[in-house]
């Protein structure tokens, strides 16, 4: 499994709107991708091996995204680390199930969550195209994005395992090894969200 280093810059800004207590956006974005090592893993058990370094060049290219920004209300109820483990498996978690409303495979969306942005200054979840010039994948995302939430949501919170698992908050091509996760976190950012609707 590859490990690799994101970044994410915001190109053009185009509709954005407020739903779900966050400011949501569609627009393009720079996405930059580098491969600093891979794990070795038991295929029975997925217990890793080891761990080796790399050192690949960067690739970058410019594609379709959505994102939004947590308001200072619903981002000061999380201590920070637990706050970056949300966002991030909020993100694993939606890019999950945004295949079953933009009829693509999960291999095709990437995704970026972080406390600041260097951009939004606020946390922020990126989920984007994975293919150059994007195919309007997370175009039905931003549209639908109530749905895609929903949909989220009921995932990781139906699933019975204590702390995360690969049905729920783990990714199979997650850049941090599936690290800093929390799946708590997750279900009460995304009801917080759903909530915030009503």
């Amino acid at each position: 499994q590859a490990k690799k280093e994101t970044d994410i810059y915001i190109e053009d800004v185009g509709p954005k709107r407020e739903t779900l207590g966050v400011e949501l956006t569609l627009g393009n974005v720079a996405v930059s991708e580098q491969v600093i090592a891979f794990q070795c893993k038991r295929l029975t058990d997925h217990e890793v091996i080891e761990t080796v370094e790399l050192d690949m060049p960067e690739e970058s290219f410019i594609t379709q995204a959505l994102w939004y920004t947590l308001p200072p209300g619903m981002a000061g109820t999380f201590p920070p680390d637990v706050l970056l483990g949300a966002l991030h498996a909020s993100e694993h978690c939606q890019i999950a199930v945004l295949p079953l409303i933009a009829m693509c495979d999960r291999w095709d969306i990437g995704g970026l969550s972080t406390n600041i942005h260097q951009q939004t200054g606020v946390p922020t979840i990126f989920i984007y195209d994975g293919h150059p010039g994007g195919v309007g994948i997370t175009k039905q995302g931003f549209e639908r994005f109530p749905e895609l939430v929903g949909n989220a949501a009921l995932l990781v919170g139906e699933c019975p395992c204590e702390a995360g698992c690969p049905s729920c908050v783990q990714s199979p091509k997650c850049g941090n090894l599936n690290d800093y996760l929390n799946k708590a976190g997750a279900i009460e950012l995304m009801g917080q969200m759903l909530s915030a609707d009503e």
